[in-house]
């Protein structure tokens, strides 16, 4: 399989280490229809990433809030059950 077809199916299959790794072993391509199909599978990938990157955003802020509302613990209370 050859290297834009593996990163089609990288992509298809969100499989970011595959994608990451792919990306940073980026061949030279050789026609332009190859450079043009790059060039539309990388757009979709940075869409996807920043997709992604808004969800974690997302989700950090709600944990962020989830956080404040939690009552803060100033000292462990420790059970004694000795005798």
């Amino acid at each position: 399989m050859n290297w834009l077809n593996e990163l089609k199916v990288a992509f298809l299959n969100k499989n970011d280490n595959k994608i990451n790794e792919l990306l940073d072993n980026l061949p030279t391509l050789k026609t332009r229809d190859e450079m043009f199909e790059a060039l539309a599978i990388f757009e979709e990938i940075t869409s996807y990433a920043k997709e992604e990157k808004n969800k974690l955003t997302n989700e950090m802020r709600k944990l962020k809030q989830t956080k404040q509302f939690l009552p803060k613990q100033e000292t462990s209370h420790r059970l004694n059950i000795s005798f």
